[in-house]
């Protein structure tokens, strides 16, 4: 891999690291909606944000294809992204939605850490030495 494959794999681990915080902003803003008094609108806010933030992951996966994993990785994350997004919206009038909305949450966190974790410049075709 190139010395552009680095810099969008560097790129692509800084928004998952964005994102990572955004998520948990979410869970504090929810949390604080729940037992407080926050805005929820706050939280759909940020969610939108989040949507936006997978497909830049995917976009910057599509750029550098040398490493089939992270693209497969981003595209997955953005598909339970846009789930949760709907999950959200239809979860103001569903309980049996918003109770999904909160483990598939939990789950994003965690695809969201293991994303923000993997090395830069690994690369899923084996070395030709």
């Amino acid at each position: 891999m190139g010395g552009s494959g680095v810099g969008v794999g560097r790129a692509h681990r800084i928004v998952a690291e964005v994102l990572l915080a955004l998520v948990l902003v979410q869970a504090v803003v929810a949390g604080h909606f729940l037992f407080g008094d926050w805005s929820i609108q706050v939280h759909g806010y940020l969610g939108n944000g989040s949507f936006v933030l997978g497909l830049v992951l995917v976009a910057l996966a599509l750029v550098d294809r040398t490493d089939l994993t992270r693209l497969v990785l981003s595209a997955v994350l953005v598909v339970a992204l846009f789930a949760q997004t709907g999950l959200g919206y239809v979860g103001r009038e569903t309980p049996e939605a918003a109770a999904w909305h909160v483990p598939l949450g939990v789950a994003i966190f965690g695809f969201t850490a293991f994303l923000a974790g993997r090395p830069v410049g690994v690369s899923a075709r084996p070395s030709r030495d």
